[in-house]
């Protein structure tokens, strides 16, 4: 063709390398970036009347369709502006792209913090405080709880103390509970391990980093059957109590593809798969200073299925069954009730969509 250099199949290649080398280059340079801020949606902010706070509890990371838009209905009657926090993957905009699929989503901003410095940056904030939803999306909680001492969580707490909502699924889910955070900084441990030896390396907390109503004196965990989690649930309870911290420690685990939402009177909704909320409330035979297994006679456990509500505000006292663990090895299924069903004391929803 006149005008047009002649390339060999040689040449064509060398060019095609060279071009994806540099793709390649700009990729790795944007996956590098301490912080990214991405917004789907809206330019511009929405105005919102806001009637929250109201919580979102998921057991894996990323939002569902359905839970979600139950949530913001708890939030607000108007369109909305979301923010969504990561701190453990490059930009990665899945949730924002569920949650702008719902007809109540102003926008959503995805932002990926990776060096804790950046939690302070001054467009953060800003984005946070603007929105009514904050949410904490999957990864490693040690990085979230690297921000702790920055003024992320305060802006957070402003959103929510305004009527807004927030939380967040796996890793987001288990910095929402404020007894303490199991943080994962000294590597994950399963059940059997954490049963067997409470006091192990990778058994470590971090004081909380928020501390909502609704979750008082209360751990929070994911992927729960899934992963078998209830075991070391069990010690982190036991821990607890030995150190002193509370008197009832209650733990919050929640299953993949569940979700549990809580309204402004601290009434929880179970959707999809199944919720377990656990106590420990009177002194262990074990879980002291030591390298000694967890032994402890009564373990109350509600088994919380999909559609169920369970109060956070005025826990129940009735309707849960118990478990035992003896010498770090539990004596039954921990995830299945009796065969004598109990009947959960639990409040009739208020109208308004629950509220």
């Amino acid at each position: 063709m006149p005008g047009l250099p002649s390339l060999s199949c040689r040449s064509w290649r060398r060019l095609l390398c060279a071009t994806l080398g540099w793709l390649s280059l700009g990729l790795a340079q944007a996956e590098g970036d301490s912080l990214v801020l991405h917004r789907l949606g809206a330019a511009e902010n929405a105005v919102a009347a806001l009637r929250g706070p109201a919580l979102y509890l998921k057991g894996d990371g990323p939002p569902d369709s359905a839970s979600f838009a139950a949530f913001l209905r708890q939030v607000s009657g108007d369109r909305l502006d979301v923010v969504v926090l990561g701190a453990s993957y490059p930009d990665w905009e899945g949730e924002c792209r569920t949650i702008t699929g719902l007809d109540q989503v102003n926008s959503c901003t995805t932002i990926v913090i990776r060096q804790p410095q950046d939690a302070a940056d001054p467009a953060v904030l800003d984005a946070i405080r603007r929105a009514e939803v904050v949410y904490f999306r999957g990864g490693d909680q040690c990085n979230f709880m690297h921000w702790r001492d920055s003024p992320l969580p305060a802006a957070v707490r402003q959103v929510v103390q305004r009527g807004g909502g927030t939380g967040g699924g796996s890793a987001g889910l288990a910095i929402q509970g404020s007894l303490a955070v199991y943080d994962g900084c000294q590597g994950s441990v399963t059940s059997p391990s954490a049963l067997a030896e409470p006091y192990r390396d990778n058994v470590s907390f971090s004081e909380h980093l928020f501390d909502w109503s609704a979750l008082r004196n209360t751990l929070t965990d994911s992927h729960f059957v899934k992963r078998d989690r209830m075991g070391r649930m069990m010690a982190f309870l036991c821990r607890q109590l030995a150190v002193g911290h509370t008197a009832q420690a209650w733990g919050l685990g929640i299953n993949e593809g569940a979700a549990v939402v809580i309204d402004r009177n601290g009434l929880g909704t179970v959707h999809g798969d199944t919720a377990y909320m656990v106590l420990a409330d009177r002194p262990s035979e074990s879980c002291h200073q030591g390298a000694d297994p967890v032994s402890y006679a009564g373990y109350k456990v509600w088994r919380l299925d999909a559609g169920q509500q369970f109060d956070f505000n005025q826990r129940p006292r009735t309707g849960y069954y118990r478990v035992d663990v003896v010498q770090g090895a539990l004596t039954t299924d921990p995830y299945e009730p009796p065969a004598a069903a109990h009947t959960l004391a639990l409040r009739e929803p208020d109208r308004l969509d629950g509220l």
